[in-house]
C-alpha cells in the first residue's frame, strides 16, 4: 500500500513510503554489513512510534480507569469515543480493543514496509525532545495566528478552550494525551491514507493528492471540534488556527511518523494549557 509521498524520491516527503534501499552496505574487503539505519530513519518506523505511543496509551488509557472507574467513558477524548462507539457497532465492545488495533497495525505495517528494524532508548528519547520542539513551534505559530487577527478585528479577543490560567489538572492532562494519542490516529493515521488513495485512484498526481489528503485531513480536524456535544464555540480564530494545525500534524506524520505526530500533538496541548 502506497502512502503519500511514497513516490517523492529525493525529497523529505518519501517518509511513509516503504523502505526499498538495501539493510546491507559494503564493508571492508567488499563484504557485507549490516547497515544501521539514521536517526531520521529509524524514528519514521512503526516500530519506533509504537515505542514511543505506548507510555502514551498506557497513561491514558490506566488514568481513565483509574480517575472514572465504572463512568471511565465520560472521561474519554472525543476522537476516542467516535472510534470505539464505532467498533462497538461492529460488535467489538471491550474496552481494551482500541489500543489493541493501534498496536497491531503499527505492527503489521513494520512487518509489511520495514521488516527488521532495531530501535534503542536514545532514538525514542530522541523523538521526545524533537516532538517537544514541534510543539512549542506550534504554539508560536498560533501566537502568531492569533496577534494576527486581533489586528484584524482590535475589538475581538480569540480564545481557545484549551487556555488556562491556573494550569491543567490530572484530567485534563490525560485528555491531553488522549487526544494526541487517538485524534492523530483517527485524523492522520487512518484518514490521511484514505485520502491518498481515494485521490490515487482517480489518477490524481501524487504530489497533488498528498497535498489535498493533508487538507482534507486537517479540515475534518478542525470541523470536528465544532461538533458533537459539548462542542466548542465556533469562532473563526479557533477553526482556521486548528485547521492550520491538522495540515501541520499531517505532514509530521508524513514526514516524521505517526509516535512524534502525537506525541507533539499532545505536548502542544500540555504546553497551551500552562500558558506558555
Amino acid at each position: 500500500m502506497d502512502f503519500p509521498g511514497a513516490h517523492m524520491r529525493g525529497s523529505a516527503s518519501s517518509a511513509l513510503a516503504k523502505t526499498r534501499s538495501s539493510p546491507l552496505a559494503k564493508g571492508k574487503g567488499g563484504r557485507f554489513i549490516e547497515r544501521r539505519p539514521s536517526y531520521w530513519e529509524a524514528t519514521r518506523h512503526p516500530l519506533a512510534s509504537l515505542l514511543l505511543v505506548i507510555p502514551m496509551a498506557l497513561l491514558y488509557e490506566g488514568g481513565v480507569l483509574w480517575l472514572g472507574g465504572s463512568d471511565a467513558d465520560q472521561l474519554r477524548t472525543g476522537a476516542d469515543a467516535w472510534m470505539r462507539g464505532a467498533l462497538q457497532g461492529l460488535g467489538f465492545d471491550d474496552r481494551g480493543i482500541l489500543p489493541i488495533l493501534l498496536v497491531l497495525v503499527l505492527l503489521a505495517w513494520q512487518v509489511v514496509a520495514y521488516r527488521n528494524s532495531r530501535v534503542s532508548p536514545s532514538i525514542v528519547l530522541g523523538m521526545l525532545f524533537e516532538s517537544l520542539v514541534w510543539a512549542v513551534l506550534l504554539v508560536v505559530a498560533s501566537r502568531l495566528l492569533e496577534r494576527g487577527f486581533r489586528v484584524l478585528d482590535q475589538g475581538w479577543s480569540p480564545v481557545l478552550a484549551l487556555t488556562a490560567a491556573e494550569g491543567p489538572s490530572t484530567r485534563e492532562i490525560l485528555s491531553f494525551i488522549g487526544a494526541g494519542l487517538y485524534e492523530e490516529t483517527l485524523f492522520r493515521l487512518i484518514l490521511v491514507p484514505i485520502f491518498f488513495q481515494v485521490l490515487r485512484l482517480c489518477y490524481t498526481p501524487c504530489t497533488i493528492a498528498s497535498a489535498l489528503a493533508v487538507v482534507a485531513a486537517g479540515l475534518l480536524f478542525a470541523l470536528a471540534h465544532h461538533a458533537g456535544a459539548p462542542a466548542e464555540p465556533f469562532t473563526w480564530f479557533a477553526f482556521v488556527f486548528r485547521w492550520t494545525a491538522g495540515v501541520y500534524f499531517a505532514w509530521l506524520f508524513i514526514l516524521r511518523g505517526f509516535g512524534v505526530a502525537a506525541a507533539a500533538h499532545a505536548g502542544y496541548d500540555i504546553l497551551v494549557s500552562l500558558s506558555f
